[in-house]
């Protein structure tokens, strides 16, 4: 099939897999209302226009002059060399600017305000697209297929239509002329151009211009009769120029261009994308300074049990060595007062870039019934914000040692093997009335991730994820052993699921369904802690957790959980608003069971009859640049539901990072 093996040949044409690039880019922005008489309805046929010119009002235009450098492993410069912007901008046409210029159907998936598009051109996309061979043409000498796609009969996604110009010598895409689907007229239509142009055997990108038509309700204060502000329009044309592919570039080449920086607000937003890739290191903890990346939790950190942490911590990159790295860390805590540290190495086989090999030591504090998935913890992630509110711990020496890999895009795994001894201080009211004696635990494990639609792009050696997918699926089976000091045998396995119901008329439906299993003689730290957040009556909010059930209130062997929010906001406020507030609905269930006898002996109570919560919160009220801020309230009922009534609430406060 020609579309599959266009795929093959995708990244050989693509600049970023190149060993060093550089090229002059120019983009112009533009932003404009189109007066259209009340009759005339809006075209869809890319092959005509729907602007018309001279009934048009711009409100906002910028342009903007590009040097794009690329070093192989981490070196990506984007320098200014000029700008010029007309209108006014309270910041969103620029973040729709930044979107519209990285648009491109030769990305798997491409994210635009709330939606996210699937291009014809992707693996994942064989299944739920026709293709068709609608002509061969002949153009300089080659031969030309001309392919004609489009969404297949009775499947409805947020995806293109149009036709692409496939050269046939290297199956490498010429040219791409598409709109997206189009099933409710209230969202924005895209019409997209691509063209591109061959250099040293390599069809590089050349020239895009993408168009959206955001359709609008006719408002009641029109000032021309019969005539009405039917449409926004935006524009984005990228032309490139100047295009080397593996110029001679050295480290020495990129630097810092902010000094250059201008104060328009073109310049800006290309001052808020490169605060958004710190942004993201910090939110993730990682920030690369040379050969040397510094681990940023762990210069300080916090939670209720070791309250402010204090150290240092971080890893060599691969700018050092590609096949090896080496990180540790040494963290205090002023609470608990305890000196903990880590150290580990990586190992990356030379066949595999994907592959990694880890040993390590790791001298911790661990949260009784910690859940042990394939994720990473960050603050772009609000479910992460509950470590910050543990209150019981256990101190543990591990020696661990593990495999990592991706046998492809969507699904990754994680083996591993360790040997802890652990034990508990009882320095909490609830770890002095759950006492345990030391505990040595032989330990191996398989974890897996699966995030079908994740976009991935290599990164320091290691393909790393550029998109927030819309479903995640986890799962972590755990089997105990009585060898090499190990304790107990026993097995345990745990799954979390995340998505999405397609409810889009009335908002975002989002789902995240929890359960857990485990055989009844493991020991007291491996039991489900039932995920509860409540640390006092006002807190920080953790979405999907319990948030009226105490830290460490129930334990269980064998649990369920589904914890729903719906956002309504997408559904109650116009799609281009991108400082809407949020009004959230939330509904948390679990039922969780522990066996009688280790009931008595673990001095535990469980869920077994069922755990309800309901909530609202208000979130998005007030923002700052990528910070946001927001307050909800939650009430406790059913079976477990306190005799005092105030003692059901709990107030919540939160603040959420979005880049």
């Amino acid at each position: 099939m020609i579309i599959i093996r266009v795929l093959r040949h995708l990244q050989e044409h693509n600049p970023f897999f190149f060993d060093s690039y550089s090229a002059i880019t120019y983009d112009r922005f533009r932003i404009k209302i189109n007066l259209l008489p009340k009759t005339e309805e809006l075209l869809t046929d890319t092959t005509k226009s729907v602007i018309n010119q001279n009934n048009s009002s711009y409100i906002f235009s910028s342009e903007t002059l590009f040097s794009q450098k690329l070093l192989k492993p981490g070196f990506n410069q984007a320098e200014i060399l000029s700008s010029k912007t007309e209108g006014k901008d309270n910041g969103s046409f620029a973040e729709m600017d930044s979107s519209l210029r990285d648009f491109s159907l030769l990305k798997p998936i491409t994210n635009f305000l709330n939606k996210s598009y699937l291009s014809p051109f992707s693996n994942n996309a064989i299944r739920d697209y026709c293709y068709f061979l609608s002509d061969t043409i002949k153009a300089s000498g080659d031969s030309l297929y001309l392919i004609t796609f489009h969404p297949q009969v009775g499947k409805r996604f947020d995806g293109f239509c149009g036709t692409a110009i496939i050269n046939t010598k290297n199956f490498a895409v010429q040219h791409i002329s598409a709109q997206s689907t189009h099933y409710d007229q209230q969202d924005p239509l895209l019409i997209i151009n691509q063209s591109f142009e061959q250099l040293k055997g390599f069809w590089l990108p050349s020239e895009r211009k993408v168009t959206v038509f955001f359709n609008s309700k006719s408002t009641n204060n029109q000032k021309q009769p019969g005539v009405k502000v039917d449409n926004l329009i935006a524009e984005s044309t990228t032309n490139i120029y100047q295009q080397e592919i593996n110029p001679p570039l050295s480290p020495a080449d990129f630097k810092n261009s902010f000094s250059q920086l201008k104060t328009d607000s073109a310049t800006i937003a290309e001052y808020q994308n490169q605060q958004t890739k710190m942004i993201r290191f910090f939110a993730e903890g990682k920030i690369p300074l040379g050969y040397f990346t510094l681990d940023y939790n762990r210069i300080f950190g916090y939670n209720l049990f070791e309250g402010l942490k204090l150290g240092v911590g971080g890893e060599t990159n691969r700018l050092l060595s590609k096949p090896l790295t080496v990180g540790g860390y040494i963290s205090y805590g002023l609470k608990d007062q305890s000196l903990r540290h880590s150290e580990w190495i990586n190992f990356y086989p030379s066949s595999s870039k994907d592959l990694r090999i880890f040993l390590g030591y790791r001298d911790m504090n661990i949260e009784l019934g910690e859940p042990e998935f394939l994720e990473t913890k960050s603050l772009l992630n609000p479910e992460s914000y509950r470590y910050l509110l543990i209150k019981n711990m256990y101190a543990s020496k591990r020696y661990a040692t593990g495999l990592e890999g991706r046998p492809f895009n969507d699904l990754s795994y994680y083996v591993f093997g360790d040997l802890s001894e652990n034990h508990s201080r009882q320095n909490t009211q609830f770890l002095i009335e759950h006492p345990f004696s030391p505990i040595s635990l032989t330990r191996t494990g398989l974890q897996l991730r699966y995030t079908p639609g994740i976009i991935l792009q290599m990164e320091d050696g290691r393909h790393k994820e550029m998109n927030v997918a819309k479903s995640d699926y986890y799962l972590t089976i755990i089997q105990g052993l009585t060898v090499l000091g190990g304790e107990y045998q026993y097995i345990k396995s745990e799954f979390k699921g995340r998505f999405n119901l397609p409810f889009s008329r009335l908002g975002i439906t989002t789902i995240v369904v929890r359960g857990g299993t485990m055989s009844q003689n493991a020991p007291i730290i491996e039991l489900f802690n039932s995920y509860g957040s409540f640390a006092g009556t006002f807190s920080l909010v953790a979405p999907y957790s319990f948030a009226t059930m105490k830290l460490n209130e129930f334990a269980a062997a064998n649990y369920t959980a589904i914890h729903l929010r719906h956002d309504f906001s997408t559904w109650l406020f116009p799609g281009t608003m991108q400082k809407r507030p949020a009004f959230i609905f939330a509904q948390n269930i679990g039922i969780g069971q522990l066996d009688v006898k280790y009931l008595t002996l673990f001095n535990f109570k469980d869920y077994r009859r069922g755990f309800y919560e309901s909530g609202f919160e208000i979130n998005n009220l007030l923002r700052m640049n990528y910070l946001s801020w927001g307050v909800g309230i939650y009430y406790r009922y059913g079976p477990y539901q306190f005799s005092s009534i105030h003692e059901n609430f709990a107030y919540k406060f939160g603040f959420f990072f979005k880049l």
